[in-house]
């Protein structure tokens, strides 16, 4: 290795390593979606990597299956080869960015710094006791991500994962490779929830970019562009200095960013009471009131004692027979 591509290494590490400020297995409120909260996972395991990736397979099985399904596994492509070299598949490429694998030689690809980013659903106690002791004001630890207040009831969540990310810190971007929705979730705007959490994240760090790496499925692309995506062309990248060789790049998908405002959105804090129940919710400051569509014009009403003429009746038998709608 050049001294060049050395240091271009080192500098790697050091933006990688950024996602191990925030705590892990935290929950965190996000303002606006009353109905989730979000969480930061680490399966990096050196001793036991395969372990590591068994426990994650099982705790968000979507995450995998949406990516392996009809491919070749590992096992039936090492056998087709007869144990010659050969490429990896989707298959190894999920378990070493999961575990946040790092390479051991100067040329094998660098896994490591990754976390997963998992959208859960929020508990509520909506009968609780008066006693209850989960139905009490929450404790704030990070003061830049999640909800700009304590969250009221304290966070508890059931059930488990319904979305879920790879994600990785770089010099000024935040690496997305992997996305999935459970598929029984999705169209209900948990995906969106993910964004806004990478969002909330991102400004907690610093960082002005994410950088997602798309399947080049047209609906999947589209969805992408929905929530505020935008193809990212070769000149870009050259331009940002993010050669292919920094990323998790796959075959057969397409490179997309968002760029992240500062301008952070205002919110009002409301707090709904009923009975020995509390709960603090946020209300959008500065959007106003939704129009309502013009009303419709009076129907016109034929005259008292007018009839329909004659030929208003054989037009209106006459069309089906000439075949006219």
């Amino acid at each position: 290795m050049s001294t060049a591509q050395g240091q271009r290494r080192l500098n790697l590490q050091a933006t990688r390593s950024l996602l191990y400020k925030l705590p892990l297995n935290e929950f965190f409120e996000l303002p606006g979606r009353p109905h989730v909260v979000y969480q930061i996972r680490s399966y990096a395991n050196k001793d036991d990597p395969s372990a590591a990736a068994l426990s994650a397979r099982n705790e968000v099985p979507f995450l995998f299956k949406a990516f392996e399904t009809g491919q070749i596994g590992p096992k039936r492509m090492a056998k087709m080869h007869g144990g010659k070299p050969r490429v990896a598949t989707i298959h190894e490429y999920l378990d070493w960015t999961v575990t946040a694998q790092t390479a051991e030689a100067d040329d094998e690809l660098d896994f490591g710094g990754f976390r997963l980013l998992v959208i859960l659903p929020r508990y509520y106690s909506h009968w609780p006791a008066p006693d209850y002791p989960g139905n009490v004001e929450g404790i704030k630890t990070q003061p830049s991500l999640g909800a700009p207040k304590h969250p009221m009831p304290m966070l508890q969540t059931h059930g488990k994962p319904m979305s879920a990310a790879t994600i990785r810190t770089g010099p000024g971007y935040i690496e997305v490779p992997f996305v999935a929705t459970h598929e029984s979730k999705r169209g209900r705007g948990y995906c969106r929830c993910l964004v806004e959490a990478l969002e909330d994240i991102s400004r907690a760090l610093g960082i002005t970019r994410i950088m997602l790496c798309s399947t080049n499925d047209t609906s999947v692309k589209s969805t992408w562009q929905h929530l505020g995506f935008l193809y990212t062309s070769d000149q870009q990248m050259e331009e940002w200095d993010i050669p292919h060789s920094d990323l998790v790049y796959l075959q057969n998908t397409t490179q997309m960013h968002k760029d992240i405002s500062w301008e952070q959105k205002r919110w009002k804090p409301v707090i709904i009471k009923h009975g020995d129940y509390k709960q603090r919710t946020y209300a959008r400051i500065g959007e106003g009131r939704p129009s309502m569509p013009p009303p419709l014009p009076p129907a016109k009403r034929p005259a008292r004692g007018s009839l329909p003429s004659l030929a208003m009746y054989s037009a209106s038998a006459a069309a089906p027979s000439t075949g006219l709608v």
